[in-house]
């Protein structure tokens, strides 16, 4: 489980509202393409284990604390190419999981 304060809940919410228009205010265009491009390749992007699981669930709760947009950004920079693929997907799973719960919620 990830946990955030109130001021870190705040931020979590902004991306959130801004992705659910299309903002992808953290990953460039191009990145986003680029990672879902290689969805196609089912080797690579075989069930996650509970460990590697939980190894990006820290990595998104280190990115959650990072202070500002910019700081963000440098953090995802500095990850390894897999990491940050799977720090990507793993963002776009809980918007993606956001959007849907706002949806049910209008029911």
């Amino acid at each position: 489980m990830i946990y955030v304060n109130q001021e870190q809940l705040k931020q979590v919410e902004y991306l959130l509202a801004q992705a659910a228009q299309g903002n992808h205010v953290l990953f460039d265009t191009q990145i986003v393409r680029d990672v879902f491009a290689r969805t196609g390749e089912p080797e690579r992007y075989q069930r996650q284990s509970e460990e590697e699981s939980y190894g990006v669930e820290h990595l998104i709760e280190r990115l959650i604390s990072q202070p500002t947009l910019a700081q963000k950004r440098a953090y995802l920079e500095q990850l390894d190419a897999e990491t940050f693929e799977r720090v990507v997907r793993t963002y776009f799973n809980i918007v993606e999981n956001n959007i849907f719960e706002t949806l049910e919620a209008k029911h």
